[in-house]
């Protein structure tokens, strides 16, 4: 597996390790180590449970240890990866319980934020909104731009909200959020539901209806909260969930 990462120029050593010849002051390098990290997680390219190797991410992404192992700390503070002593770290698994949680939280957050777009939108922010929006319904018959017109939708929408601190919530909850979203897009059923959704909720914020708005947004999120526990169900998985 090869993880983009651009910032770096590569050269070859006499031996097989990969030597870097420029390298960024260390905060950049754990801010871009975490980064390509996060994407490479947000895409489904390491499976919950999975080992992460230092020794290999280290060759394929040009950095040194210490440097890894700083970007591994802050995914773990975001709850991305889970560090087990004498083990190593592994991608983490979301059991039920955090599931419920992170729905529950979910659901009252992006009410907030439906409503306070409808509310105080400019013009403007409306205008990308929609152009978000419609991007978001093209990426739904090509998958392998869903994940970026997803974000760039909430990016529109939380814009136009402008709540700092429930979009700084949000951003945390997402990246958790993420292996349940592939995982019940997975689901014909629930992709056309989504989608019809979507559609409710855009409709609801030009109308400039902060309370269906809201509405709308939460049922959104609950009846993702349902397609998930019940595909974890279908799996048999009780306490642990197992996302591809």
């Amino acid at each position: 597996m090869k993880l983009s990462y651009t910032n770096f120029v590569i050269k070859k050593a006499p031996t097989s390790a990969a030597q870097v010849t420029h390298e960024p002051v260390p905060a950049q390098v754990r801010q871009q180590v975490a980064g390509a990290l996060r994407n490479s997680l947000e895409g489904g390219k390491f499976t919950p449970g999975e080992r992460l190797i230092e020794r290999d991410l280290c060759v394929q992404m040009g950095v040194s240890r210490p440097s890894l192992r700083e970007a591994l700390r802050e995914l773990e503070s975001e709850g991305l990866v889970t560090s087990i002593a004498n083990r190593g770290v592994f991608v983490s698994v979301l059991s039920v319980r955090d599931v419920r949680e992170i729905y529950e939280v979910r659901e009252q957050l992006e009410g907030l934020i439906a409503a306070r777009f409808a509310q105080f939108a400019s013009r403007t922010q409306l205008a990308r909104f929609e152009s978000a929006a419609h991007c978001l319904f093209d990426a739904y018959e090509c998958p392998e731009e869903l994940i970026s017109a997803r974000r760039d939708f909430y990016e529109a929408l939380w814009d136009g909200a402008d709540h700092d601190l429930a979009t700084s919530m949000l951003r945390g909850i997402q990246l958790r959020a993420n292996q349940l979203r592939r995982m019940t897009l997975a689901d014909p059923d629930r992709m056309q539901e989504s989608v019809l959704e979507t559609k409710e909720l855009v409709a609801a914020i030009r109308a400039r209806d902060p309370g269906a708005a809201a509405e709308v947004a939460k049922l959104h999120v609950r009846k993702a909260a349902t397609t998930a526990l019940r595909l974890m169900e279908r799996d048999a998985v009780s306490v642990h969930a197992r996302i591809a």
